[in-house]
């Protein structure tokens, strides 16, 4: 068994290390990196529920940190091992450090739960694996969505709803469990449109998870990261003609090697791969990361946790010109959320953060009625008013236009009474005209720490021709705290 010396992040000689350039910036130290040394926390007492396709609980950088057992969904007997794509998730977030193999873990002390739900991914049992001993599981990493990249709005189905407002009500003791998701990669454009946004799916818009955004190692949005409104954090992951991911993989000839043995051979063993990416590889990176600030501040609440990591993220492509400040004096991007997650400066901010104590909603309902006229770029604004004031933390806009059969056509902004503008959905390529937005779920980051009193405006424009439809109402909810 290996002896792990918990000494901090610096100077790894873990072989491998060397190749994470997402942790250091590699050897010129220009790459975009998670800012992880000088970081004395490692994650220890902290539990991680991997829910992935299983994981391999032999792999000689992860066996110490896995905790045996884990959950499986398979009737066959197959236990949670020999799934690639778990195994090079639970390496970016536990895998062990100083031992003299492999690679350097964000949270080399964190302890690893598996899952193979994704081999039996029934909506059940999504939602046993989100809640599935909640009260020992501190961090959820999930890198995977709605299997949806059509650019069409897909809902969050009630059992998961259930299970997510469950754990981060009642999980960790009722500071809530973190649950961090992948973004989702259905981002590139095409004929010059964006195709998916994380606002289309109601698995990564709402406020619960923290939706996970990628970009390259030059700090550019991966070519494949979705966009919108809702993103808190991006972390480093690969994209075309850049330099990829090097975690753990299936021990032996099977995993990631066995799909592209010839760029592995340098490597030397079969055991770990340097072809991982995607805002698969981001969101345990954020994992890890969290994971080292509820060591640092086991008392951290859900909520405060997806505030600390947007206020100490780091701006990145500074030149993009969607890069704003909001009402609070916090700068965002709806490419980029807040930044790229930085892990020094989270853990810093852990340390001497106070929770902000119970949640406050506010609510405002807007009848209608009126036509959204095609091919018009001046469209229909209408106003709800706020009277109370609050801290915002979230937003969640409810659009309701059924009988709109282009909803691809349709561009919908959101804007606070301070001016900052969420947009919420653009006009883009959708694969199926059967959708529509019904009572759909927009959820919005954009406005946090600003004051929630005053007129919200909503405006809904159709930018395509031949179609119209009816807009017939629009309600707002505001989270936050006094």
């Amino acid at each position: 068994m290996a002896v792990i010396v918990s000494c901090g992040h610096d100077n790894s000689p873990d072989p491998l290390y060397q190749d994470q350039w997402y942790l250091h910036g590699g050897q010129n130290g220009k790459a975009t990196n998670i800012n992880l040394a000088r970081i004395r926390e490692t994650g220890k007492g902290v539990v991680i529920a991997v829910i992935d396709n299983g994981l391999d609980i032999n792999h000689e950088d992860l066996q110490d940190n896995i905790i045996t057992g884990g959950v499986n969904y398979l009737e066959d007997g197959a236990k949670q091992t020999a799934g690639d794509h778990g195994t090079a998730v639970a390496g970016l977030i536990a895998a062990m450090a100083y031992n003299g193999i492999g690679i350097h873990g964000i949270a080399p002390d964190a302890k690893i739960a598996g899952s193979n739900v994704l081999r039996a991914a029934s909506m059940s049992n999504l939602a046993h694996a989100l809640s599935w001993e909640k009260e020992k599981v501190w961090i959820s990493s999930n890198s995977w969505g709605d299997f949806n990249n059509w650019g069409v709005p897909i809902g969050l189905r009630n059992v998961v709803h259930i299970a997510l407002e469950e754990g981060v009500r009642t999980g960790r003791n009722g500071l809530g469990t973190i649950y961090v998701f992948s973004a989702g990669n259905g981002g590139e454009r095409q004929d010059g449109l964006p195709t998916d946004n994380i606002n289309y799916s109601g698995l990564v818009n709402n406020r619960y998870v923290i939706p996970v955004c990628a970009v390259n190692e030059h700090g550019k949005r991966s070519i494949y990261s979705e966009v919108g409104a809702p993103l808190i954090v991006c972390a480093p992951s690969n994209d075309e003609e850049t330099r990829q991911i090097s975690t753990t993989d299936v021990m032996g000839e099977a995993g990631y090697n066995s799909k592209s043995p010839e760029d592995n051979d340098d490597y030397g063993n079969k055991n770990y791969t340097k072809n991982f990416g995607g805002t698969s590889a981001a969101a345990p990176i954020v994992s890890g990361v969290v994971a080292l600030m509820l060591e640092a501040n086991p008392l951290l609440e859900w909520r405060d946790v997806r505030m600390i990591l947007a206020k100490s993220a780091h701006l990145t492509d500074p030149d993009d010109p969607d890069w704003s400040v909001n009402g609070s004096g916090i700068t965002i991007n709806h490419q980029y959320g807040f930044g790229v997650v930085d892990a020094h400066a989270a853990v810093t901010l852990a340390k001497e953060w106070k929770n902000v104590g119970p949640e406050t909603m506010l609510t405002g309902e807007k009848e209608v009625a009126a036509m959204i006229m095609e091919n018009n770029t001046t469209g229909l604004t209408r106003e709800i008013t706020i009277q109370e004031d609050i801290t915002i933390e979230f937003v969640e806009i409810t659009f309701d236009a059924p009988n709109h059969p282009r909803i691809p056509d349709l561009e919908v902004v959101l804007t606070s009474p301070a001016g900052t503008a969420s947009r919420l959905a653009e006009k883009h390529l959708g694969l199926f005209d059967f959708f529509r937005y019904a009572k759909w779920r927009f959820g919005s980051m954009r406005h946090l720490g600003e004051h929630s009193a005053g007129i919200w405006k909503l405006t809904v424009k159709d930018l395509g021709a031949g179609e119209s439809g009816l807009w017939q109402s629009w309600g707002i909810k505001i989270y936050g705290h006094r």
